[in-house]
């Protein structure tokens, strides 16, 4: 197994036992554990309308790896970006090795920026990997997105806040 395999195995495994530790865990989460995925996609989807950024994780994770549905990579990224206006980490550092592992190798970096500043140690070794491939100007257009993702992800914080 390789290396970015490996970690995007152990960061899902992690998100699970972290979403499962909870006595509160979601619907979603306790179907999505118990490897109950027809269930598990009904249910997270009704949460993840309800801008649940636990199951919009779940939901990226099962889109992104075939579990339950037939894997399409634009849907697992539609549900990671749901969930990255939640500020969700876990999405944060899938939507980076997934842009890693297609070589846009700008928007990983993106990601993965904000997955550190969100707390992750890991994200930094891939994140390092990443920087040498990019060029000094898209290092500074790297953190204009940051900085305008981080706005939005505000913004988001702000509205749900007022409804």
């Amino acid at each position: 197994m390789n290396f970015k395999k490996y970690l995007i195995t152990i960061i899902s495994m992690g998100a699970l036992i972290f979403a499962s530790s909870f006595s509160y865990a979601s619907e979603c989460s306790k179907l999505f554990n118990a490897q109950n995925y027809s269930s598990a996609l009904q249910q997270c989807k009704s949460e993840a309308r309800q801008a649940s950024a636990r199951a919009s994780f779940i939901l990226g994770q099962m889109y992104e790896k075939g579990l339950g549905v037939k894997a399409d990579p634009e849907i697992a990224v539609n549900y990671y970006q749901q969930a990255v206006l939640a500020n969700d980490l876990d999405s944060q550092i899938a939507l980076g090795l997934y842009h890693e592992n297609n070589e846009n190798y700008l928007l990983s970096h993106v990601y993965l920026t904000l997955a550190i500043d969100n707390g992750s140690l890991g994200a930094s070794i891939e994140k390092d990997k990443v920087e040498q491939k990019l060029s000094k100007d898209e290092l500074i257009l790297s953190r204009d997105y940051v900085d305008l993702v981080k706005s939005t992800i505000n913004q988001h914080r702000r509205t749900f806040a007022m409804n």
